[in-house]
């Protein structure tokens, strides 16, 4: 008994439990991430605790280009892991750190959209390669929530149109109530990471 009393707990509840203490001493976030269906699912991890207690001079945002999702941290600890679409082949979204600026609610793309003609639609998609030498008005396409990475044109942004697959323009596609909870979590400078891993 006085040995017992001598050894940590880990190894206390590995001699008493075998096996389980590896999947007890996992977090809630780790265990979601061993899900089967993680890249496949379009369910969002959210650590309730610490959402309630943001502070957006803390946040930081790391995108998985192989497992479309977006992961969310506060220090060290994970708040939101959320599913996110990123650039198809040929427009594929860049990696590396970035800082988050030019934040925008309510914005609308230069790029993508469509131009109307007396009130009527003559082309539809990206403006440059669709639609060029089309006269109009042009009405870009709307992008909630912005926050852009790069200068040339990439960011993130809430979308109706969030896949399992990377499958956007470049930008980084949100499910729309994360879109607005992420919005409202960052600042002008929150770093964002995007990797292939």
């Amino acid at each position: 008994m006085k040995l017992l009393l001598l050894l940590p707990l880990a190894a206390i509840t590995f001699l008493t439990s075998c096996g389980s203490s590896v999947t007890s001493s996992l977090s809630s976030h780790e265990k979601f991430i061993k899900r089967d269906d993680y890249k496949q699912t379009y369910d969002t991890y959210r650590n309730e605790a610490a959402l309630k207690n943001i502070d957006r001079a803390q946040t930081k945002l790391k995108v998985s280009i192989p497992n479309q999702r977006m992961i969310v941290t506060q220090g060290d600890t994970v708040v939101l892991d959320t599913p996110c679409t990123t650039g198809r082949a040929g427009k594929r979204t860049p990696t590396g750190t970035f800082k988050l600026h030019d934040k925008q609610a309510d914005k609308r793309s230069n790029v993508y959209g469509t131009i109307y003609r007396n009130g009527q639609r003559v082309c539809g998609g990206h403006r440059y390669e669709k639609c060029p030498g089309v006269s109009g008005k042009f009405v870009g396409s709307s992008l909630p929530y912005w926050q852009r990475l790069t200068g040339d044109g990439i960011g993130l942004h809430a979308s109706g149109s969030v896949k399992r697959y990377p499958a956007s323009g470049g930008c980084i596609r949100l499910q729309p109530a994360y879109a607005k909870q992420i919005f409202g979590m960052t600042k002008n400078g929150t770093p964002i990471t995007v990797t292939n891993s």
